[in-house]
């Protein structure tokens, strides 16, 4: 009994004995996703997430899960589907039950992207530990996500939420535009499903949403289904591409037979210094058996002048690289397989009208084959009327004002120097060229114009300050036609457009025209316009959306 009198005395002695144990949760203390739906988040993200204290990195479970599209909201922002919402134009729900949620504290989440974590001892933000989120391919564009994360600290106490409840914690994102992570090759040459492709692959092109940085010494991967891959280098502006936004590079290395292969990340760089990733969804070619050691067949193509151009035409069975050369003038693409054009300014061949030519046509396969054939053609028409040196640079056919009313063609004087000319007899119709006849469209007023001036054919209606879509550059002129332009005005979704010219009883001479390659009716292009390069033949690789959104009436 005194012993353990005397041992009591002696602990009492030393001072208080503390008996602590962590039986509070972690908590998440900060996190990049400030809310609890955020937008406009870059498609190839990287996510942070910070704790209140240190955590169990072999605890931590995430998953990245993107929404069901149930439908689409481009004219209206009611959906449909029940628990749905609009977002970007596509409506969406949400694929996670309250169970599924839960689900990951036993467990990972079937069904979302694959992700790479990063655990950090101390979190620069808080007292706690940082979990850095990266996805391993760039989440798809314009889409909700749900970002869910669940960690136990390091005495295996669960998180919690605000309330002190055991609980998953969550976010929202919807992300941006496609490339805004960085850029995202798409294959353009082989196309996207190709299959029996050479594997003595010479060249691949492919393109972006946005452009990216020329760097001969950039480089780009394709990924083998079997984990192996491709570098490709020494990287070209595709011919007849707006530049960055199509590459053709060449392999170093044989691809496998038999293999399916697709763009990955690499070197490369878009404008704003961001390397490639590995696309959303991509796009994948499969190689053939045994290599292609075959010439391309030119055997069909034909050439023939239309208006200002002369144009080469066949019908591919494989991708090609195309080269059209008439004198010192020459026009490049890549197409293929499916009928593919190239076109010729009559003005750049230098030739007079009714001149017989050689047209050259040179076809490479994606094995490097190659095969020439010459055409002989007669450029233009002597007997024609010399035509006005006038092209096609914008068209708005899908404005935010009233309609037709705000609707324009933009026109360009396509003169290097000289007087101011006026110009008469010019028929605007929106037919294709082939099918003129002469006897439709809207006969516009005799207008002038100086070398290099842009000038609006619109209809008696437009009003240049209605204010719901871009207005003219500052002392653009504009050519007014009665009621709207040419059958009724322009549908929304683009119609082709031809202008040309005609004198007294002379076959109408095409001036400059467009075939209507953009669809332009859906809500998000109400308000832009579609460009091209005025001097440009009647090429569907010569138009494109206006770069800026909108329009640009009278402006370069």
């Amino acid at each position: 009994m005194r012993l353990l009198r005397l041992v009591f005395v002696l602990l009492c002695s030393c001072g208080e004995i503390e008996l602590h144990a962590d039986l509070e949760g972690p908590r998440v203390f900060a996190s990049s996703l400030l809310r609890p739906r955020n937008v406009e988040v870059a498609t190839f993200p990287e996510i942070t997430v910070d704790f209140s204290e240190a955590i169990d990195p072999a605890s931590v479970r995430v998953a990245l899960v993107a929404w069901e599209e149930v439908g689409r909201c481009e004219y209206t922002p009611v959906c449909a589907a029940e628990g749905s919402g609009c977002e970007r134009g596509r409506c969406m729900r949400d694929p996670l039950s309250a169970s599924a949620v839960a689900g990951l504290m036993r467990g990972p989440i079937a069904g979302g992207v694959p992700v790479a974590v990063e655990v950090a001892e101390r979190s620069p933000a808080g007292p706690g530990a940082r979990v850095t989120v990266r996805p391993q391919r760039a989440l798809q564009a314009r889409v909700r996500h749900s970002l869910l994360v669940f960690a136990r600290d390091t005495s295996g106490a669960p998180l919690v939420d605000e309330a002190g409840a055991v609980a998953v914690w969550r976010r929202d994102l919807v992300t941006a535009d496609e490339g805004s992570g960085g850029p995202e090759a798409r294959l353009a040459v082989p196309p996207s499903g190709a299959v029996e492709v050479p594997p003595n692959l010479a060249r691949v092109a492919t393109s972006f949403a946005s452009p990216v940085a020329i760097d001969r010494g950039a480089t780009l991967e394709l990924a083998a289904e079997d984990g192996s891959t491709v570098t490709l280098i020494d990287p070209e502006p595709c011919p007849g591409w707006v530049p960055g936004l199509c590459l053709r590079w060449r392999p170093d290395a044989p691809v496998r037979s038999d293999m399916a292969y697709r763009p990955g990340g690499g070197s490369l760089r878009d404008l704003l210094g961001r390397p490639a990733v590995a696309p959303a969804e991509p796009d994948y070619f499969i190689t053939a058996a045994g290599p292609d050691v075959a010439a391309p067949e030119l055997a069909g193509a034909s050439v023939a002048s239309l208006g200002p151009c002369v144009y080469a035409r066949l019908v591919a069975e494989e991708p090609l690289q195309l080269r059209l050369t008439i004198g010192a003038a020459q026009d490049e693409a890549v197409a293929g397989p499916g009928p593919v054009t190239l076109g010729l300014r009559l003005a750049a061949i230098g030739a007079a009208p009714g001149t017989v030519a050689t047209a050259t046509l040179r076809a490479e396969d994606l094995a490097g084959n190659a095969r020439e054939l010459a055409i002989e053609a007669v450029l233009g028409d002597s007997l024609a009327p010399l035509a006005p040196p006038l092209g096609l640079a914008e068209i708005l056919a899908n404005p935010r004002g009233p309609e037709p009313a705000q609707e324009f063609v933009e026109l360009v004087d396509l003169r290097d120097e000289g007087p101011a000319q006026l110009w008469e007899g010019l028929v605007l119709a929106d037919r294709g060229a082939q099918a003129i006849t002469g006897e439709e469209g809207d006969a516009l007023p005799g207008f002038m114009t100086r070398p290099g001036e842009r000038v609006m054919v619109v209809a008696t209606g437009y009003d240049p300050d209605e204010g719901s879509d871009v207005a003219p550059a500052p002392g653009t002129t504009l050519v007014r036609v009665d009621g709207s332009l040419a059958a009724g005005g322009l549908k929304n979704a683009g119609e082709p457009v031809s202008l040309y010219f005609r004198t007294g009883d002379a076959a109408p001479v095409i001036v400059a025209s467009y075939a209507d390659y953009i669809a332009t009716g859906a809500a998000a292009h109400a308000g832009r316009s579609v460009v091209a390069d005025p001097q440009a033949c009647d090429l569907a690789r010569a138009w494109r959306s206006q770069p800026s959104g909108s329009a640009s009436p009278g402006a370069p």
